[in-house]
């Protein structure tokens, strides 16, 4: 791999933990025309979920620690340690938001299933 595609992918990883830092410290107007629910599901868990997903993949596909499983695993753990700070210290960062622990769980089901895809990328990679 080439260092410019190597660089390229770590600025994407960078540019994509700078957003999701932005959407979870932020303060944001609700837009009456966006409906509350998702299949019964609250939006802002929704939102939550699809923010944390691509970690997992973006994380493994920017980083290179000699082996594709040991990238996963660091990229996982830090996902699951970034979901815990940046719920934790909401509040504390931006008083106009708060702590829900819902919100942390929404969070942890999107990098489960970003580790899932991954998963899945690799395997299918190898062959």
């Amino acid at each position: 791999m080439s260092a410019f595609v190597r660089i390229l992918k770590i600025l994407l990883f960078m540019a994509y933990v700078g957003l999701v830092a932005w959407l979870c410290f932020g303060t944001f107007t609700p837009d009456p025309d966006i409906p509350r629910t998702i299949f019964g599901i609250p939006i802002d868990k929704c939102v939550h979920f699809a923010m944390f997903l691509p970690f997992p993949i973006l994380g493994t596909l920017a980083f290179d620690f000699r082996s594709w499983w040991r990238t996963l695993c660091l990229s996982t753990l830090l996902a699951n340690l970034m979901a815990f700070v940046f719920e934790t210290f909401q509040t504390r960062i931006n008083p106009a938001r708060t702590t829900d622990p819902t919100d942390l769980n929404a969070n942890l089901l999107g990098i489960t299933l970003g580790l899932l895809i991954a998963i899945l990328i690799g395997l299918f990679r190898k062959k």
